[in-house]
């Protein structure tokens, strides 16, 4: 029998605003869940984050957490189903507690998800796209990764796959060429191809396997076709002549928040593709050019440095509408927000439209405080449904929000 405590915050809860009995039963589970949360075997601590936070990166098993910028979270690792060797990889579940928020407010740990997932690529369903270091039985931190959601009723769950590859590729950014890499899923596709291809002509290989990474500012620069050649990537153990794969499809949507990459076998290329068998490290295309691929370190912020967001009421911004109020935080390598010790500093304001200029037309109204800024759009609706991108620069720091354009 439950005590009178309990008792009493089961019948507050009946009566808290909710409207059906439905809802009442609804509420009343996931108290009960949240009560027995930690009795479940199925309960761990996990760490929740995004790839600027993973301060382990080059791990994939056996993270510690004494000094890190990840976020502690509890959750139920489920089983639903058992894979076998001849069937396409299965797919886990992980369950938050009912009272987990999935909206995040400034001076939350998770805000972040908001302006570089949710403001930025327009990423709806938290957490999707993120990665999750879940302990086994024996304590051992995995990374996961986050792959989408499961619409229930009652307790919803979320879809996740162990990361089981590390990624290495370079991309082009104007003059410069940038080795990148990142944990992800390598999808076994078993039984969507035979292993060959051919019509009335010809027969050729047709080896196809497909990537899953988080969508974030390092993955959106893997490109379909660039110049007409599609980009390459390796995908192999470590020997002395791997795997290659040409990438020939690249979708962002299916779900929001993560990339879903299709590549098909390709040939090793001795000239121009890279091998280092004692570092690990294995790039397709390194010497195609005269170019040397730097590191990422240098262009690429790290999570342990100081940084800036901008922050604003919603996504949009009307046409010829009032006035919207922005406002720069800034934040030191620990999180801490230090936006005062820059007040006496210039706060650059600009924006951009379609990579044009837009500053003058913007109509820039008072600043509230030393780190906002008022603006408002001008009544021209031929920019209708495009991006308005707004840049603050303060002591070098930089940083910047989108917004879509409405009537």
């Amino acid at each position: 029998m439950p005590s009178l405590d309990t008792v009493r915050r089961m019948t507050a809860t009946k009566y808290n605003g909710a409207k059906t009995l439905g809802q009442i039963r609804k509420e009343e589970s996931d108290f009960i869940a949240e009560e027995t949360w930690n009795d479940d075997v199925q309960s761990r601590v996990c760490y929740i984050y995004d790839y600027k936070h993973d301060n382990q990166s080059t791990l994939n098993v056996g993270m510690t957490y004494e000094n890190t910028t990840k976020t502690k979270i509890d959750a139920k690792f489920i089983v639903s189903k058992y894979g076998s060797i001849d069937k396409d990889q299965v797919e886990y579940h992980l369950q938050f507690k009912p009272s987990q928020p999935v909206f995040f407010n400034p001076g939350d740990e998770l805000y972040y998800y908001e302006t570089d997932y949710r403001q930025k690529y327009g990423v709806s369903t938290f957490p999707v796209g993120l990665f999750c270091d879940i302990p086994d039985d024996n304590g051992v931190y995995h990374k996961w990764l986050i792959c989408s959601k499961e619409i229930a009723n009652q307790f919803v769950k979320y879809y996740i796959l162990p990361c089981n590859y590390h990624y290495q590729w370079i991309i082009k950014e104007k003059e410069k060429r940038i080795k990148c890499q990142m944990w992800g899923v390598d999808r076994q596709q078993l039984s969507y191809d035979a292993g060959t291809w051919r019509d009335y002509n010809f027969e050729a290989g047709n080896n196809v396997e497909r990537i899953l990474l988080p969508l974030n500012p390092v993955t959106e620069n893997i490109y379909y076709t660039d110049d007409n050649e599609n980009m390459r990537i390796i995908i192999s153990a470590r020997v002395k002549h791997p795997m290659v794969w040409r990438v020939t499809k690249v979708e962002s949507t299916k779900p929001q928040g993560l990339l879903s990459i299709t590549v098909k076998q390709d040939m090793f290329n001795p000239h121009t593709d890279y091998i280092n068998l004692e570092t690990g490290e294995m790039y397709a295309d390194y010497y195609d050019t005269k170019i040397e691929p730097v590191n990422a370190d240098a262009t690429i912020p790290s999570p342990l440095s100081v940084r800036s967001e901008i922050t604003a009421s919603t996504p949009d911004i009307k046409v010829g509408g009032s006035y919207k109020l922005l406002t720069v935080n800034i934040y030191d390598e620990s999180g801490v927000d230090i936006t005062e010790q820059y007040a006496d500093k210039d706060f650059q304001w600009t924006g951009f439209v379609l990579d044009n200029n837009f500053t003058d037309k913007i109509i820039w109204g008072t600043r509230p405080n030393f780190n906002q800024v008022k603006i408002k759009f001008p009544n021209d609706k031929s920019y209708l449904d495009e991006i308005l991108k707004v840049k603050c620069i303060v002591d070098g720091i930089e940083s910047t929000v989108s917004f879509n354009i409405v009537n």
